[in-house]
């Protein structure tokens, strides 16, 4: 069961009985842990304007999360609307998530650019992967993504694109064309690929409706053409929605198609030390940012 708490509805109610949103939000953590909820999106996340632009707001967003976490709650405790144009602003919201931990520090982290981004924007997005990488380099934080070189980039965006090509081969949409492969593979955003015919796009939206066009048919377009490893990507990815495991507040599924979440690998934090702590491995990961100079190199 999946339930967001973060501070916007509960501005009204303090409007109506005089109390802070804190105290506020604190009622809404306790009724969704009273109803036997296992965790909360929970940091304001599409409210996160309302706290950002009060007095001691964010430090409220801050005190609901570490509430959550002191109920024994997953927290996935948001960061994934912008608030403010601030660089520097933008970042300390983030550190009362990086420092304590919760259980994700994004609900999602934006991979496209804010202009790209139609959830009207993320407070971190993909401009900004290369302080991120940093700042998990410099606390020694896992904050779930780790450096990769630019040829391993974009050989999985062209193969996106290909992949994605002849799908639409397959179903009789309209074309994608070599140039918009080429295209995406190097784009930054929308703005550096070639304008589509939309309304020929829309069409091909209305067949998937009134065709019963599903997963299953890209599944078999994918694997007739050669993309068979993305076809059981694709296949994994369908039989968890059918089973529903994940649909929980801060489960993750690995490589393998295992679900991790709070009933297979529940919070045994039991203070300083006992917590999740990054393997030697995960470390090097981290550390191994392609643009440190290394001493040896100078």
């Amino acid at each position: 069961m999946r339930f967001t708490s973060g501070t916007g509805s509960e501005v009204q109610m303090g409007a109506a009985e005089g109390k802070s949103m804190l105290y506020l939000e604190a009622r809404c953590i306790l009724i969704t842990k009273g109803a036997g909820v296992q965790g909360l999106q929970n940091g304001s996340i599409s409210c996160i304007g309302v706290p950002g632009a009060v007095p001691n707001g964010l430090r409220t967003v801050a005190a609901e999360n570490l509430l959550t976490m002191a109920c024994g709650l997953e927290v996935a405790s948001g960061n994934d609307q912008t608030f403010s144009h601030s660089d520097l602003r933008r970042c300390a919201r983030t550190l009362p998530q990086f420092f304590p931990g919760t259980d994700l520090i994004f609900s999602g982290y934006s991979a496209v650019p804010n202009y790209d981004n139609m959830f009207a924007g993320s407070n971190w997005d993909i401009e900004d992967m290369d302080d991120y990488l940093a700042l998990q380099r410099d606390f020694q934080v896992d904050g779930g993504v780790r450096p990769v070189s630019e040829e391993e980039v974009l050989a999985v965006r062209n193969k996106a694109a290909r992949a994605l090509q002849a799908v639409y081969e397959e179903l009789g949409f309209p074309p994608i064309t070599d140039e918009e492969v080429e295209a995406a593979t190097y784009a930054h955003g929308s703005k550096d690929v070639p304008p589509r015919n939309i309304p020929e796009d829309l069409k091909a939206g209305d067949r998937i409706m009134k065709e019963g066009i599903t997963a299953v048919d890209v599944i078999k377009a994918l694997a007739k053409r050669g993309f068979r490893d993305v076809a059981e990507a694709i296949l994994m990815m369908m039989k968890q929605r059918i089973s529903g495991d994940y649909l929980q507040p801060s489960a993750w599924i690995d490589k393998d198609g295992r679900v991790y979440s709070a009933i297979n690998d529940p919070n045994d934090y039991c203070g300083p030390g006992t917590g999740y702590r990054l393997t030697p491995q995960r470390w090097e990961e981290i550390k191994n940012i392609p643009w440190a100079v290394r001493p040896e190199d100078v």
